[in-house]
């Protein structure tokens, strides 16, 4: 299930993919997120590499054409994409009969 799940989110345009096994943080889990939350025992995570073309700009942040592009590109488009591939990770796992918990939840 594992590479079938990694597989899907590189296609879906993640660049980066791990599991993580939850039981060793189920008390810290359960005191900021709840039983609810506490009951999951893996969270899988992905990431999407930023531009380098934008990351190269940082040092010069305060400038304002800076920060404008990498909020609206970074932030908001970058965190876009992640919430879609998520949610389909989550709907994937959900058809092969695993209860996944949607993002931003």
């Amino acid at each position: 299930m594992e590479e079938s799940l990694k597989q899907l989110a590189i296609e879906l345009g993640a660049d980066f993919y791990g599991v993580a096994d939850l039981a060793p943080a189920r008390g810290a889990v359960r005191e900021q997120g709840g039983e609810e939350i506490a009951r999951y025992p893996l969270a899988v995570s992905i990431g999407i590499a930023l531009p380098n073309s934008i990351v190269d700009q940082l040092p010069r942040r305060a400038e304002r054409a800076v920060t404008v592009n990498y909020y609206l590109h970074c932030y908001d488009v970058i965190n876009l994409r992640l919430d879609i591939i998520t949610s389909r990770l989550g709907r994937f796992l959900e058809r092969e009969g695993y209860a996944a918990l949607p993002p931003g939840t």
